[in-house]
């Protein structure tokens, strides 16, 4: 199977089968919360922990998060660098132009990170060529109670690959280490690379916990078949009208009797979209220093309200949980299937499309506020490096090395090859590597696909990230399960939920930070 539905899947590597077979209900990514896959994609990956909650370990699922991908079968041997190390000097120049610094025998051990993919395979076997002083060992589990057990004993390995929601609840307990001298001493590297949105994810407390990889975004995507049944024209869909979008959602909404066979409008909000829905009615579920909940604004209250109307118009909460714990993935996607026609979801998707049905009719726009202006999410991987590790400054060469922009080009160029023009470039946190991807490595599929190609870039520079706090994960967990999924099922009002729910979130803060 190809692994281009993003490779990056890129927070927590299981497998894409794997991880799809767990169900619709688990398969995207919570914004702000634990992550399972994250999406997008071509590098490695294993199994990101989730975010911490407090001292005892939490779930390790990326709240439902994109799909991972598969084994990929080895490059093509033009693309694939050599399977026998060559001279540092010689690798750095001719491979990418990287300068080796670091020349002292060192071994390294990596958990979460695997090479299953294309594009992970070329970009780590680069660094062996350029490094053959380094022994790189690549250890695909991880999970939040192997990395509390590492921490408390002192035995723990030089790198991390985690989700970027997870990193300041590691760092605020004193986990990990910062890196801002590392970067600052390191004139290879430039932070200003990376998407702002992606480095407020692992910034805190002045000091800068992870390295973004990789990437994913949200938008409204249209399917043009069931539009077309009903006659609405996908242009005339306008994603500031929220009254618009609900009556769409009614209208496309298709029925068998009593059994849904279509759901028209999808806000998404009971995979972790209320984030989004926030910030869309102008509003925030936290504060910007992380230390005050706001889930009971008069905004957030309206936007919880609007979220439940739309799913009690379309069919109610009961009628959707049924019909969507019957949605399948791969060839059998609900936006495939034609079983969604207008939803929020992530940029992996693409990548699905591209594979499985190139041809289906279809556009993605940017999800926006009432006045037009841009509104995405992002979720993602990141390496960190472990307090304590033994081998920090190697630990460093790995990273700095991975996360570079022709690093990046090279691992591409060989998915690319291997995809055979069904490649579709992954969201790599990388700036420069981005515009690589896209403008050196990308072949033109089709206009719909060719489009979306080009916005993911662009709402990447407009995305936001909730704000950073080291119990994120509880907070997110109390915000679904004690306001968002209470209303939706109409077991309590918008506004009492948010309420209840804020209280409970705010001794949650309160008691890490007494």
């Amino acid at each position: 199977m190809n692994g281009h539905h993003n490779r990056e899947q890129d927070q927590h590597k299981l497998s894409r089968r794997k991880v799809l077979q767990l169900g619709s209900k688990l398969a995207i990514l919570t914004i702000g919360g634990p992550i399972l896959a994250s999406c997008g994609g071509g590098g490695g990956g294993g199994t990101p922990t989730a975010g911490m909650t407090s001292p005892s370990p939490s779930p390790a699922s990326p709240s439902p998060a994109a799909p991972g991908v598969t084994p990929e079968a080895t490059p093509a041997a033009s693309m694939a660098p050599s399977a026998s190390p060559t001279p540092a000097s010689t690798a750095a120049t001719g491979a990418t132009g990287w300068q080796v610094r670091f020349k002292e025998q060192a071994t390294i051990t990596a958990w979460g990170f695997n090479t299953d993919n294309t594009t992970a395979r070329v970009r780590v076997n680069l660094f062996k060529q350029t490094y053959p002083n380094i022994q790189l060992r690549l250890v695909p589990e991880i999970t939040d109670q192997k990395i509390l057990t590492a921490v408390a004993s002192g035995q723990v390995p030089d790198l991390f690959w985690i989700g970027r929601n997870s990193v300041i609840s590691w760092a605020a307990r004193g986990a990990l280490e910062p890196l801002n001298d590392l970067i600052e001493n390191d004139d290879r590297f430039n932070m200003d690379n990376f998407y702002e949105s992606a480095v407020k994810e692992v910034t805190w407390d002045d000091q800068i916990w992870a390295i973004p990889q990789f990437m994913d975004v949200r938008a409204l995507w249209i399917n043009h078949k069931p539009l077309q049944e009903v006659g609405i024209k996908p242009d005339d869909v306008d994603p500031k009208n929220w009254n618009q979008l609900q009556q769409y959602g009614v209208k496309l909404t298709k029925k068998q009797g009593n059994r849904l066979t279509r759901w028209g409008f999808d806000h998404k909000v009971q995979d972790g979209y209320m984030w989004m829905w926030s910030w869309a009615n102008n509003s925030n579920l936290l504060s910007e220093d992380g230390r005050t909940a706001t889930f009971a604004t008069p905004e957030n209250v309206e936007a919880l309200r609007y979220a439940a109307e739309t799913i009690q118009k379309q069919g109610g909460w009961k009628a959707f949980d049924a019909f969507r714990q019957t949605w399948q993935w791969d060839a059998q996607h609900p936006v495939i299937q034609n079983q969604v026609a207008l939803t929020l979801y992530e940029s992996w998707l693409l990548g699905m499309i591209a594979e499985f049905a190139p041809d289906h009719p279809f556009n993605v726009i940017p999800f926006t506020d009432k006045s037009g202006k841009i509104v995405t999410a992002v979720g993602g991987l990141a390496w960190a490096i472990p307090k304590g590790a033994k081998n920090k400054e190697a630990a460093w060469e790995f990273i700095s090395f991975m996360s570079d922009a022709q690093v990046w080009l090279r691992g591409a160029k060989a998915q690319a090859n291997e995809e055979k023009g069904k490649y579709v470039p992954s969201l790599t946190a990388n700036k420069e590597a981005d515009k690589l991807l896209r403008g050196q490595v990308y072949s033109p599929i089709n206009d719909a696909i060719d489009s979306a190609v080009a916005l993911f870039p662009r709402l990447l520079n407009n995305s936001q990230a909730p704000p950073p706090s080291p119990v994120n994960a509880e907070i997110n967990d109390i915000l679904n399960n004690d306001a968002v999924l209470p209303a939706l099922r109409g077991e309590k009002s918008p506004e009492d939920a948010l309420k209840a729910a804020q209280e409970k979130a705010q001794a949650a803060i309160d008691k890490f930070f007494k």
